[in-house]
Formats: C-alpha cells, sequence, structure tokens
C-alpha cells in the first residue's frame, strides 16, 4: 500500500487532467494538447532515468511523477477526441471500436518492448539489478514518447486540409449555378437584357 500511495502523484493525474484536457480539447484542437502532453510525458520518463543513475529520496521523484501523469492525461482524451471527430456521425460506431483496439494493440506492445528491455538490462534479483533494468526500460518509454508527439503534430493539420478542400469543392459547386458563370464578356453582352442604357434610357 505504501508503494502504491508513492505513485498517487504519477497515477492520480488523470482523475484531475483528462476531464480539463477533453474539454479545452474542444476550443483549442487535439493538436495544441497532445503534443505538448506527450512531450511532458517523455520529458518526465528521462527525469526520472536520470534521478536513477544516482541513490535520491522519494521527494526528488515528485516532480517527474506529476509531469509524466498530467502529459499523459493530456494525451489520451485527446487522441480519442479526434479520431471520433475525423469521422462522419455514420461511422462513430467504427471509429470507436477501431481506436479501442488500437489502443489495446498499443498497450500490449509498448509494455512487451519496455519488459524486453527491462529483462535484457536487469531483472529482480535485486536493487541494482531492478535499477540497471528499468533505466534503460524508461529511457526507451520516453523515446517513444517524444516519437507520438512528432507524429501528433499532424493531427490538425489533415483536418484542415480536409476542411479547406470541403470548402472549396462547396465554393465550386455554389459558383456553377450563379447567373453569368463560366460566360465570357462577349457571351453576356448576347443575353437578354444584358444591353446597358444610355443616360436618357435608349439601348445602346
Amino acid at each position: 500500500m505504501g508503494t502504491g500511495l508513492r505513485f498517487l502523484p504519477w497515477t492520480a493525474t488523470p482523475l484531475l487532467v483528462a476531464p480539463a484536457a477533453g474539454a479545452l480539447s474542444d476550443r483549442t484542437g487535439a493538436r495544441a494538447l497532445v503534443v505538448p502532453g506527450l512531450l511532458m510525458q517523455g520529458a518526465g520518463l528521462a527525469w526520472i532515468v536520470a534521478y536513477a543513475s544516482h541513490h535520491s529520496s522519494y521527494g526528488g521523484y515528485v516532480a517527474p511523477f506529476i509531469i509524466a501523469g498530467t502529459g499523459i492525461s493530456m494525451a489520451l482524451p485527446c487522441v480519442t477526441t479526434a479520431g471520433l471527430n475525423s469521422v462522419s456521425p455514420a461511422l462513430l460506431g467504427k471509429a470507436a471500436g477501431t481506436l479501442n483496439t488500437l489502443q489495446q494493440f498499443g498497450a500490449v506492445f509498448g509494455i512487451a518492448i519496455v519488459t524486453a528491455v527491462f529483462n535484457t538490462h536487469g531483472s529482480l534479483s535485486g536493487p541494482a539489478a531492478v535499477t540497471s533494468g528499468y533505466r534503460p526500460a524508461l529511457a526507451v518509454a520516453a523515446g517513444l514518447s517524444v516519437l507520438g508527439a512528432v507524429t501528433a503534430i499532424g493531427i490538425r493539420r489533415a483536418a484542415q486540409t480536409r476542411a479547406a478542400g470541403q470548402a472549396s469543392r462547396a465554393s465550386a459547386a455554389g459558383g456553377d449555378d450563379g447567373p453569368g458563370r463560366g460566360l465570357t464578356t462577349a457571351d453576356q453582352r448576347h443575353r437578354p437584357g444584358a444591353g446597358t442604357r444610355s443616360a436618357k434610357g435608349v439601348p445602346r
């Protein structure tokens, strides 16, 4: 129980940060929260790795715990929001199922990769062996967080491209229906009522 309480600065942040991040993403867009969130998680994990290189008290880990926990709490709900907002209402069910499946696969593969790194460099035989294993494991996790942040840069850009394309098509469709569109100046002069009038009101 004592170990669980010590990890609360890390694990309790979703209760406070995730609801606020989900509400804020509707106004700022997902990228504005996912990218810094994943970078914060990577920074927090890297900080923990640096502390693990020498003996330090628990108090030194509180700040990186909070930073990493806040970062992932910002990113996760916004990723789901971005995925669901990118499809039409008719495809929401399929999109939700796809997102859930990919998140499960991501969690499984992430755990497998970090565990493999840990087992390669350390073991659970003693404190020194544990430290030797979890330092490179957390370093890999930090690198994956930064990679995720780089990937997330394209979230809003893709949405803006789709919106621009839809606006362009809508403008083109509306423009085709307008009077005189697609006609040359000579064609417009021969249209009924297109003649100009002089000051006396006589058509020229």
